[in-house]
């Protein structure tokens, strides 16, 4: 897996995970930086990154994602159960179970930067 792709994976997680860093002017500014861009996963993130560069929290939260996804991902190269096996082991908590990769493009960003229709994500 790229560099690129986990930093757009490691950015969805972000949107996801601490919406309360992103107002609606920074929503907007980064529906519009991507809207002209090919669907290209190095471009987007290239965008994507040069625009959190600005954003001292944002990059803050960014990095602590992508560390947390390569210690992971070192650990799993060194056992041979998955996550996903783990899950299945009786008490297992069910927010536990990893959820299946979405397919990572242009328009799987956009929506996860547009709020849901009806709310408002908290002004900044």
């Amino acid at each position: 897996m790229s560099f690129y792709y986990q930093n757009l994976e490691a950015f969805l997680k972000l949107l996801e995970e601490q919406p309360q860093l992103f107002n609606n002017s920074h929503r907007q500014d980064l529906i519009e930086l991507i809207e002209p861009l090919p669907d290209d996963i190095e471009t987007l993130s290239i965008a994507i990154a040069s625009w959190y560069e600005n954003y001292d929290d944002i990059v803050d939260a960014q990095l602590e994602i992508l560390n947390s996804a390569i210690l992971i991902n070192n650990d799993s190269e060194q056992t041979a159960t998955s996550k996903l096996a783990l899950a299945r082991l009786p008490l297992t908590n069910i927010s536990s179970v990893p959820k299946p990769k979405l397919e990572l493009n242009k328009e799987t960003l956009k929506n996860a930067i547009q709020p849901l229709s009806g709310t408002t994500p908290p002004q900044l």
